[in-house]
């Protein structure tokens, strides 16, 4: 068997080799497989809030790493707020960060969100049906690269549960 098309088999030998502590790895291995990322359709959302889920660091020379989004001081939670063209942070974060979105366009069920701020480029390609996010933020010598998800804020989900009953 090719381990690139079954990546749990190279858990699996892990634990074999590792005994019984291999079971945590074989746990993560499983979920991380078989739990697919959930989110909300956005299609209409004024506002959103996105979770980072998948959270990977590249630098030019090849050397990637795969992170908690806490050690990269990525927000648990950012608020992309369309009608005003900004990402902020949410009030528990206790940070005050915010980034003005420079291009928001529409195409088909993907939502484009552009912007440059402090030597960073960020791009947000966020599909409207499943509030899936492919998010990319680069600086000179740093790629960062997220998978994340979406879902209406509070106030949007309301506004457009209330423009579907008129």
């Amino acid at each position: 068997m090719k381990t690139d098309r079954f990546p749990t088999m190279i858990f699996i030998r892990t634990w074999v080799v590792a005994g019984p502590a291999g079971v945590l790895l074989i746990a993560v291995a499983l979920l991380q497989t078989s739990a697919p990322l959930l989110a909300d359709d956005v299609s209409n959302a004024r506002a959103m809030i996105c979770t980072p889920v998948l959270v990977t660091r590249c630098t030019p020379d090849g050397e990637c790493v795969s992170l908690p989004p806490w050690e990269l001081n990525i927000p648990q939670f950012i608020e992309v707020d369309l009608e005003n063209k900004m990402l902020r942070t949410t009030r528990s974060s206790g940070q005050d960060r915010s980034s003005p979105i420079e291009h928001l366009e529409r195409e088909g069920e993907l939502i484009f969100l552009q912007g440059v701020e402090n030597g960073r480029a960020f791009s947000f390609v966020i599909a409207a049906d499943t509030g899936m996010a492919s998010i990319a933020v680069a600086r000179d010598g740093l790629v960062v690269t997220v998978f994340g998800a979406c879902t209406p804020a509070p106030a949007s989900a309301g506004a457009s549960a209330g423009e579907e009953d008129n």
